[in-house]
């Protein structure tokens, strides 16, 4: 079974990924802000059992998601893993080209998102 981190500060959101994604057949684990992200990075690598895939989101408080795809995407452990930006709040095509400068995949909160979510991981995984 594929694990994934789930990062949002917005536990209704939280819930709605993990439910959808336990329903899609993943193993779905949550930090609520970037610092906890991080550490779960860290201590899963350190058990030998990373992450294959994150859903984080960008404005969070503290940490946010851009501090985070940062730290991901220059520690040569985790650059592979794949990420699936999500927010509510979109800079225009800035924030959608920072996202894919990182090899992100960019999903917007909005409609059935937690289904784009889904689908998408399930193409990147079995890809990867």
């Amino acid at each position: 079974m594929s694990r994934v981190l789930v990062v949002d500060d917005d536990m209704s959101i939280r819930e709605v990924l993990v439910q959808a994604l336990e329903d899609a057949g993943f193993d779905a684990e949550v930090a609520e802000d970037g610092r906890r992200a991080l550490k779960m990075l860290c201590a899963a690598t350190a058990e030998g059992h990373p992450f294959d895939a994150m859903i984080l989101d960008i404005i969070m408080p503290d940490v946010d998601g851009w501090k985070v795809l940062e730290a991901v995407k220059h520690n040569p452990l985790w650059a592979e893993m794949p990420v699936v930006v999500i927010s509510g709040h979109v800079n225009g095509s800035g924030d959608v080209a920072r996202v894919s400068s990182y090899d992100g995949f960019f999903v917007e909160k909005s409609g059935n998102f937690a289904d784009v979510i889904k689908s998408a991981l399930g193409r990147i995984i079995r890809a990867a």
